[in-house]
Parts: C-alpha cells; structure tokens; sequence
C-alpha cells in the first residue's frame, strides 16, 4: 500500500486496504483502553477486535493481569484465551465479555484499610494477634518439614474466593500445646480481611458456650453474628465437656453454617475423628474443612525466649545513664555505653 500522509486520503479505500493502513498505524492506547478490544485473530471473532503489536498485547495483558487479579478463573487464563476476551470497567467494577461474546460482572473486591481495621477489632481476636498477618507466621521456626502446610495456607488465602464460594475452611490441628494453632488461625483471617470484602469473626470454644449456656434462642446478637461471619475461627474445638445441651449448640452452629456455605476455620489438639462430639456434627466439619497438621512441637517457648533476648540485646546496646540525686545538675551524669 502506497504511503498515505493524511487521514482523509483514506476516504474511497477498501476494506482490505484500511485494514493494512490500521496494522501499520496503530492507535496510541494504553493497557486499559486496548483491554476494551479483542485481540485480532484471524477467523476468531471480529466484534470489537483490533490488531496489535506484540508491545500493545503485552501492555494489554499487564494490565488485564493486575485488573483480574482477584478473580483467578479469569486472572490465571491462559494468553491465548485471554487474547480473545474484552474487559471494561463500570461503576464498581468490571464487565468480562468472553469469546462466545456473553458479558459477566465482577463486583469490586477492594478493602479499605479502615474497614480492615474495623473489622479486625470486631473479630473478638486474643489482643497479641490482632495485628498479624501472613507474613508475620514464620514457619522456618519449625525443625519439622511444613512444606505442604504452608502451601495449603497460602492457597487457602490466595484463591480464598474458590473455597469461600463453595464453603470451605480449614482444621488446624496438633496434639502439642503452644504449637502456634491460634497464631495461624488469627494470621489467616487478618490477611483474609485485608485482601477481600467480608465479616470476619474470631471465638474460642469456651466464650461461645459461655455466651449460649443459658440457652440459646437466636436473638443474641453477638451470637448471631458468629452464626453468620462470612469467616469463622472457631479456636480450641476439643476441650468442651461432652454434655448433651453442648452437642445441641455446636451442632447449631456448624449445621447453620454448612448449609449457608460459610467457611470455617477450626484449631483443636484432637483429630476431627477423635472429637467427643455428635457423628453429625464431625460429619460437617470432616466434609466442609481441608486438615493443616502442624508439628508436634511448641514454638510458643521458643518465641517467648527470642522476644526476651532481643529486649535484652536493645537493652545492652542502649547507653547506661546512672541516675543523679535530686537536686544534682544532670552535667556530671555518667554514661557507660
């Protein structure tokens, strides 16, 4: 095709020349605008399809990638399929239109910090994990291998919409005390509650069974609310006495919850098979819960030891001041260092 100086030397072309004028003329659109279009293929669909250069389909696809990241059945297409979708944003959220030409919404899954940190105080966590998160769970502090627990946890948090969707949570066991249980459950859903919309709730057996022993009639609010948390720690599951009246709480709970497809998460020194609860009742637990077997080991100790030392250590390192009698000028104050 000859080489054209003006757009209005376009007018009487053809198809097949426009086309050619287009594939060497590419628009100047960033990430987000070229997402708007297909990319073009031919014999694919044509409807709002462009041609791009392989700089242009990179752009697309970072920028597609980052969009989409919180919504994994889309995020993690392959490139050639996701070539051949379209993504806009409108109000709140997105429109994925896929190669078939059917559009879905995707609501927008942004947290705020604020609403974190709300939520976070009302989870009714122990005060000593109410800041920690993911990355606050060391789990080089075992001697055991953890490999495939740490890789169920850290999917659990990451495709945390595919478990949610389908109502799943996970049972943190070890028979040791101190074994970091509780750290992990409270680690979990902060970091839950910092990526993804949700009420986020934390209880220890015990305080739940304080709260319903006068019987439990549905109109308590706080217990209504771990009723219906969009996630649940239920911490030390195991430790109750076997009464009747308690299976009927507990099964309560965990039945409103497996029918509602609330995920769980619970923390116990006992197996699911050894709970000294109603069949039912581990029924639902085995069957909505993936296990995380922790080490017999405790690293609770070992924690408590380092904390001490390290205080120690800015203690050592911070200049000594020998204190002065009242009514001395501070000028001959000794310092040791």
């Amino acid at each position: 095709m000859e080489k054209i100086s003006s757009p209005l030397e376009l007018l009487g072309k053809s198809p097949e020349e426009l086309a050619l004028y287009r594939a060497a003329n590419p628009p100047e659109l960033d990430g987000k605008e070229l997402a708007e279009f297909r990319v073009y293929k031919e014999g694919g669909l044509e409807y709002r399809a462009m041609r791009m250069n392989a700089d242009q389909i990179s752009a697309r696809r970072i920028f597609m990638r980052k969009a989409l990241r919180n919504y994994p059945v889309w995020g993690n297409l392959p490139n050639e399929e996701l070539n051949n979708i379209r993504l806009y944003s409108v109000g709140n959220g997105w429109i994925v239109e896929d190669s078939g030409g059917y559009e879905y919404i995707l609501r927008s899954e942004k947290v705020s910090k604020e609403d974190t940190e709300f939520r976070r105080v009302r989870a009714m966590m122990p005060f000593d994990f109410i800041n920690l998160t993911g990355s606050d769970f060391t789990w080089d502090k075992y001697k055991a291998k953890v490999t495939d627990e740490k890789d169920m946890v850290t999917r659990y948090i990451m495709r945390y919409p595919e478990f949610r969707k389908n109502g799943m949570g996970l049972y943190i066991h070890s028979g040791t005390k101190g074994s970091g249980k509780t750290m992990l459950a409270c680690c979990l859903i902060n970091e839950i509650a910092k990526r993804y919309p949700g009420s986020v709730k934390f209880v220890n057996i015990l305080d739940f069974l304080e709260m319903t022993k006068k019987g439990f009639n549905g109109d308590d609010e706080d217990v209504r609310a771990i009723h219906q948390a969009g996630l649940l720690v239920v911490d030390d599951i195991g430790v109750q006495m076997a009464k009747e009246w308690i299976d009927t709480v507990l099964y309560r709970l965990v039945n409103e919850r497996y029918v509602n497809r609330l995920p769980t998460v619970y923390t116990s020194n006992v197996p699911v098979s050894r709970l000294k609860i109603d069949d039912r009742i581990t029924d639902r637990i085995e069957s909505t819960t993936y296990t995380v077997n922790l080490p017999e080991e405790s690293i609770r100790n070992a924690m408590r030891q380092q904390e001490k030392q390290k205080l120690l250590d800015e203690i050592k390192k911070a200049p000594q001041v020998l204190p002065v009698p009242a009514g001395q000028s501070t000028a001959g104050a000794i310092h040791h260092t």
